[in-house]
């Protein structure tokens, strides 16, 4: 069932976070599907262990080798995103197989059942996408959302303006050093 036309839409704003494990399909190839599966259960609990201290922070979705997670607040988003990154840094000296890339955007999101929609969306996968092996990439809106009190302990370093597929202004970056 459709929304009549002039029915308001649902707006939340927060963080959106996309991970992607580099190389799955190969690995997957290699091990078989029961050591691949055992290792997306391993990036789910990863996941889970961030944002449990995370008032709000949900994993919003599981797609093939990589998530799509939910913070309500930028600092929230940002905090766990490093997090998660570090959490996936110990995890590989440790033995997880894989490297993680990841893309944190900031913005207005449509809820829709348990999914969210929207532009925000869009654009945290197309800097997901971006982001290297064990590389988490920040757009500029996270940033300006947290203003002055991000955590002095996370070193950003510019990635500048970078055009993605489907947005017509380019996406200012930063990545988590």
């Amino acid at each position: 069932m459709t929304a009549p036309p002039d029915a308001a839409v649902e707006v939340t704003t927060g963080c959106v976070l996309f991970t992607d494990l580099v190389g799955f399909t190969e690995y997957n190839d290699l091990v078989g599907d029961q050591a691949a599966v055992e290792v997306l259960d391993r990036q789910v609990a990863l996941a889970h262990g961030v944002i449990e201290s995370r008032d709000g922070a949900r994993v919003v979705k599981e797609l093939g080798d990589g998530l799509m997670l939910w913070f309500p607040t930028a600092i929230d988003g940002l905090t766990g995103a490093a997090n998660f990154a570090r959490a996936a840094d110990d995890a590989r000296r440790s033995g997880f197989p894989l490297a993680m890339r990841m893309g944190l955007h900031y913005g207005e999101c449509v809820p829709r059942g348990d999914d969210l929609v929207g532009q925000t969306v869009n654009v945290a996968a197309r800097v997901s996408a971006l982001a290297g092996p064990g590389e988490l990439l920040v757009s500029e809106p996270v940033l300006e959302a947290c203003g002055p009190t991000i955590d002095t302990s996370l070193v950003l370093q510019p990635v500048g303006p970078v055009n993605v597929k489907g947005v017509t202004d380019p996406i200012w970056l930063q990545r988590l050093g």
